[in-house]
């Protein structure tokens, strides 16, 4: 059994996703992580976010879903019309230093951004396998490159299996 980790842009994921449903949407990020996880051993799930510091709707699900199990919820706040540089460059160094403490064998890095690529490929240096997940149409064409494997939630991918969005939508009912 491997032992994974799952490094999640939220900001990024969010984004993906409005653009696919065409608005916002509720998503069940429990059930998607086991999906992920399958049969491996999982060992922590970074959930990097970034919100203004007055969404207090944000914060509750932020607060929400730090509680959901192995989930670690790293917020940065950001003022009105501000970046989010902080989330890609916290879950780069997470990745490389969990690397280097041979703490996973198997990081999913949940984004299309093409700024993961560095850190991939010292984490693939340490013999690490890195699997990229991201809509097809946001994923950069370097990272799909770059990666051991991709998987894109909006359509199949020949030769394994589908993680696609819509079966992840929480009830609303």
């Amino acid at each position: 059994m491997k032992r994974t980790i799952i490094f999640w842009d939220v900001s990024n994921f969010f984004i993906t996703l409005k653009g696919l449903a065409g608005q916002s949407v509720r998503f069940d990020f429990v059930k998607f992580a086991k999906a992920l996880q399958g049969n491996d051993d999982l060992i922590k799930i970074y959930f990097a976010c970034s919100r203004e510091r007055e969404d207090d709707k944000l914060s509750g699900f932020f607060n929400f879903i730090d509680n959901a199990p192995y989930f670690y919820v790293k917020d940065f706040e950001r003022t009105a019309g501000g970046s989010e540089k902080q989330v890609d460059v916290y879950l780069a160094t997470q990745m490389v230093a969990l690397a280097y403490e041979n703490a996973y064998d198997i990081a999913y890095l949940i984004s299309g951004d093409q700024d993961f690529v560095p850190a991939i490929e010292i984490v693939q240096q340490k013999g690490k396998i890195v699997v990229a997940v991201s809509a097809s149409s946001a994923m950069s064409s370097v990272l799909k490159k770059k990666a051991d494997r991709c998987i894109m939630i909006d359509k199949e991918t020949e030769g394994q299996k589908a993680y696609f969005y819509k079966d992840f939508l929480a009830n609303l009912t």
